[in-house]
């Protein structure tokens, strides 16, 4: 009986250390959602296509993901050792793909409201600079 409690509690640190840890497929998906985001702005595909999309990459790439961890660990493997081993350095070399994609993510977001800000213009200044041109310049035009 207290086999089968260490399996759970190991079964449900396994899958809070899966959410926190940010994966490829974290990075894949943030960057076919904002594909998709932007084919839904130029009207190219449907909203329904997109919320489909979106929904299947969620909750797809994910599991896809631990699965060939899982897989790759079990079929490289040839002990328990070994197993973890190689499992961790997944992970590891995959928890670092997934912050470049999320930091890659943040800046492409950054850059886009950089530009969709507009840039302040002192519209007073141009007029300005007319009105001092033209008291200096009278007289010398008819």
């Amino acid at each position: 009986m207290v086999h089968h409690n260490n399996v759970i509690i190991a079964a449900g640190i396994g899958l809070i250390v899966s959410d926190i840890i940010p994966t490829p497929a974290d990075a894949v998906y943030f960057r076919l959602t904002e594909k998709w985001k932007n084919q839904l702005e130029d009207n190219t595909i449907t909203a329904k296509q997109y919320w489909t999309r979106n929904a299947l990459a969620y909750y797809g790439l994910n599991p896809l993901w631990w699965a060939s961890v899982v897989g790759l660990s079990l079929y490289l493997g040839k002990n328990f050792q070994q197993k973890i081993g190689i499992g961790v350095a997944v992970i590891t070399g995959g928890a670092l793909i997934g912050v470049l994609g999320k930091n890659i993510k943040q800046d492409v977001e950054r850059q886009e409201q950089k530009r969709k800000k507009k840039p302040r213009t002192n519209a007073i200044a141009p007029q300005r600079a007319y009105l001092w041109f033209e008291a200096q310049c009278q007289g010398f035009f008819p």
